[in-house]
């Protein structure tokens, strides 16, 4: 099943854009380093970060209303960890593909992993300081 998503997702998840709606915004590639991440989380005193989404379960289109649903139900979920965390979004290279997420800093690879299959997602991007934000696929 990986091998079914993983080729028909890898290529649009690796050429997204991905922006933190911190002050300043922060725009990011998967596997390219970026400084500008690097210093926000020692800013914030952390080494990891997780970059998840509720929207479009296993890739499959939503409603706005549905994805605004999961979204709020994520943010609850992320406020109980009493982790910080910025709203942020992934967009498409082309067209016009856009999702919502959160950038949770301090959240570790296996929390990340846990809570991207509890909201049925394909993959996420897992933040560490000093390295390329890398995609993680999630098996069932």
């Amino acid at each position: 099943m990986l091998s079914k998503i993983y080729s028909e997702f890898s290529d649009i998840y690796k050429c997204a854009e991905y922006v933190i709606l911190s002050s300043p915004p922060i725009s990011f590639k998967v596997d390219q380093r970026s400084p500008d991440l690097d210093q926000l989380m020692l800013r914030y005193g952390v080494s990891t970060a997780g970059f998840i989404t509720a929207c479009n379960p296993h890739g499959i289109q939503q409603s706005d209303e549905l994805n605004k649903l999961a979204m709020n139900q994520l943010k609850l979920a992320i406020e109980e960890l009493g982790l910080p965390y910025f709203s942020g979004f992934g967009k498409g290279s082309v067209g016009e593909w856009h999702e919502d997420s959160y950038l949770v800093m301090g959240m570790d690879s296996d929390f990340a992993s846990k809570l991207g299959r509890f909201y049925q997602q394909n993959a996420l991007v897992m933040l560490i300081n000093g390295q390329a934000p890398e995609l993680v696929w999630l098996s069932e």
